[in-house]
């Protein structure tokens, strides 16, 4: 759409903000009469699925409530949350379609072989409690899929402190394809990256999962990461990092969700995903011995041969986030992606224009509230921080 061109990345062409329109193509009769007849089946398909989700979801959370009658027991609840998490999830996701997904461990290396035994249990290993999990993000799929394999510990990251918090399973569905928060609301605590991982691990809590980019794309490209870390180095040995990617292929309807800013978007979207007969996502993890955790790690590794919007195969400068640069070049590498220059700011300003556009003022002047309200938690939290310095 042309109105939303200023969103468009210069160097690739690339609007990552907008659903995937698939392209026109003439049809045969056969193909036609086919598209008549999906476009009869497909809203009863949608309807009867979504019912039965309404009702595991349902079970999933009289089975959570029942669990916490397990919470003194430590290790034994965890279990449990794990087993209920991973049975459910994976319910939901065969409900929306989803009924083979796809896993490999793979090396970007050359003359090297992928999705190896050894990797396989190298990926294990990597995925441990406490340990970084550093994913792409498009979809409340992604929350779903991770929680059934892994049941981590999911974040929200904030650009203006460049921190995260931890955030439940709902409130990680929730944020997807809502509107960022660019700021921690008030009385909120947060950690740098780094410290939250190791406490986490400290904990026994479970990995941890983050969404660099900050915000929800159609899958077709990355987001410059909101610049997390930082403060660590390249290799980051102190934490066991794992470089993941989901790509979801499609013919008509693609299950990424750009935009969510309210119930009416999430049923519509969970009710097309739910009329499809058949998903599809294949997920790839980079191989723990080249992992950016990996002592033997160089940062050469992750920036050379790095699809993007500048030439393949150009060694691109190291910026002031090297251990985000480099696993942005990772990740990548990992789904032929092209890396964008626009961010989750630029994502903020997009759906400024969209809610203009389709909201009228009224919506921009919530908007506005709820910025200034994040300004306002952000100056307390300095505040507070330079008062316990």
């Amino acid at each position: 759409m042309e109105k939303f061109s200023r969103w468009r990345d210069q160097g690739t062409g690339i609007q990552p903000f907008l659903p995937p329109v698939p392209a026109n193509a003439d049809h045969s009769p056969i193909e036609k009469t086919l598209t008549v007849i999906l476009m009869i089946v497909k809203p009863i398909t949608g309807v009867v699925k979504l019912a039965l989700v309404s009702v595991v979801v349902l079970a999933f959370v009289l089975f959570q409530m029942a669990g916490l009658a397990l919470s003194p027991l430590g290790f034994l609840y965890r279990l449990y949350s794990r087993l209920i998490m991973a049975i459910f999830a994976r319910f939901i996701l065969g409900l929306l379609g989803f009924f083979w997904i796809k896993h490999e461990v793979v090396t970007i290396r050359r003359g090297r072989s992928s999705s190896t035994s050894k990797n396989q249990i190298s990926a294990k290993k990597s995925t441990s409690s406490g340990n970084l999990i550093v994913c792409n993000w498009s979809s409340y799929i992604d929350v779903l899929y991770l929680a059934f394999r892994y049941n981590p510990v999911f974040t929200q990251i904030y650009l203006q402190t460049l921190t995260v918090r931890e955030v439940t399973f709902w409130e990680a569905l929730r944020l997807s394809g809502s509107y960022p928060e660019l700021s921690p609301p008030e009385g909120v605590e947060t950690w740098p990256l780094l410290d939250f991982v190791k406490a986490m691990h400290s904990k026994g809590a479970g990995p941890v999962v983050v969404f660099p980019e900050g915000t929800t794309t159609n899958n077709r490209a990355i987001l410059k990461f909101v610049p997390i870390f930082k403060s660590c180095s390249v290799p980051e040995t102190s934490i066991d990092i794992t470089v993941m990617a989901l790509k979801y292929d499609y013919y008509k309807f693609a299950p990424t969700f750009t935009v969510g800013l309210n119930n009416s978007y999430r049923f519509g979207h969970l009710f097309r995903t739910c009329a499809q007969f058949y998903n599809s996502l294949t997920v790839k993890s980079l191989a723990s011995e080249e992992s950016p955790s990996n002592p033997n790690f160089s940062a050469m590794d992750g920036l050379s041969s790095t699809p993007s919007g500048a030439a393949i195969g150009v060694v691109e400068p190291v910026e002031e986030d090297a251990l985000g640069s480099v696993i942005m070049n990772l990740m990548g590498r990992l789904t032929r992606f092209r890396k964008l220059g626009l961010t989750v700011q630029d994502k903020v300003d997009f759906l400024d224009y969209f809610i203009l556009r389709n909201n009228g003022i009224g919506s921009m002047k919530k908007i506005s509230t709820q910025k200034a309200t994040s300004t306002s938690a952000l100056s307390s939290s300095r505040s507070s921080r330079s008062k316990r310095q």
